[in-house]
């Protein structure tokens, strides 16, 4: 298997080949991330191909001294995500834990046989109001600062801290109430 970097220089020599073996390397894994910052099905293949319109655009400016291929490319992915979703977040009015809870409390399927995996906690995840989740995968899943999170979402940083202490609080009683009935 050749490594990212080889890869890379052949993209940058014009090699169609090689954009196409990134491609297919790193499609899947993009694949996820949209399905964490809670893109729904018919938008993920869009999203993934403007993930990789930009990626093949800034191939040069890569510095594999700074950050690995990997890493770069998922910034790249959530950014063009959060892009996507930010007039949509702009015009999303922010309802207090507990109306929100109560709303979605009736949408949680309880996991088979009472146990919690990573898939049942993804739906739980999943139904999470969007700006919580944004912020709540920025931070907690990506290592995002509440600087990074308060540039990216147009918030202040304390803000930030309030809307993941609200997700934090969010997930933790959708899991435990889920609990307590099995």
């Amino acid at each position: 298997m050749k490594a990212d970097l080889d890869i890379i220089k052949d993209c940058l020599n014009g090699d169609q080949l090689a954009y196409k073996a990134i491609y297919q390397r790193y499609v899947g894994y993009c694949y996820g991330i949209c399905k964490r910052y809670g893109l729904k099905n018919s938008e993920i293949k869009d999203q993934i191909q403007i993930t990789f319109i930009e990626v093949f655009k800034s191939l040069e400016r890569y510095q594999s001294d700074k950050a690995g291929f990997k890493t770069w490319l998922t910034r790249i992915c959530i950014n063009q995500i959060i892009n996507q979703k930010r007039k949509y977040w702009e015009n999303v009015y922010m309802e207090e834990l507990s109306d929100v809870h109560d709303q979605l409390k009736q949408h949680i399927v309880e996991p088979q046989y009472g146990a919690i995996d990573k898939e049942y906690i993804l739906q739980v995840l999943s139904r999470m109001p969007e700006k919580y989740r944004a912020v709540f995968n920025l931070f907690i899943i990506d290592g995002y600062s509440h600087n990074e999170i308060s540039e990216q979402l147009n918030i202040s940083e304390s803000s930030s801290r309030v809307i993941l202490n609200r997700a934090r609080k969010w997930a933790q009683q959708a899991i435990t109430s889920t609990l307590k009935q099995s």
